[in-house]
């Protein structure tokens, strides 16, 4: 099974390199319309992914259930999904891009909604009950 630490370093790697490139490219051109998307791009794709792989570098026993790996593909499909849509809108193509951002956009509060719940449940101070979901190892 692959690591899903390494999974979501990996993915914020290509999410830096995209927001750089998309930086690089504004200032190249000096066109700042995709400015919402690179910075987007930047805090939620690189910023946001790297935590999430330290998170579950610190939390192992957590990574090893199925709601991280959930959390992780709603992760990777939501942020793309409104970065798509909201490069669209910004450049005029309405139609298009709002339906793509708003399914992105409630993809992604789902995944923030899980990194939530995960991250309460890894850190709470009393034993877990059988009638709850405690991150036990995934056979």
């Amino acid at each position: 099974m692959a690591n899903l630490s390494n999974l979501f370093l990996r993915t914020a790697l290509l999410f830096l390199g995209t927001g750089v490139a998309m930086g690089i490219f504004m200032s190249l051109s000096q066109d700042f319309t995709i400015r919402p998307v690179h910075g987007h791009m930047n805090l939620l794709g690189w910023v946001g992914f790297f935590l999430y792989a330290l998170f579950y570098r610190h939390f192992p026993h957590v990574a090893a259930t199925r709601l991280p790996w959930i959390h992780f593909w709603t992760a990777v499909i939501g942020l793309p999904a409104m970065m798509a849509g909201l490069t669209l809108v910004v450049l005029g193509h309405m139609s298009l891009g709002l339906p793509l951002l708003l399914g992105g956009e409630l993809v992604t509060v789902i995944s923030v909604a899980l990194i939530i719940h995960i991250g309460f449940m890894a850190t709470k101070a009393e034993p877990a009950s059988p009638h709850r979901e405690n991150f036990a190892p995934a056979e």
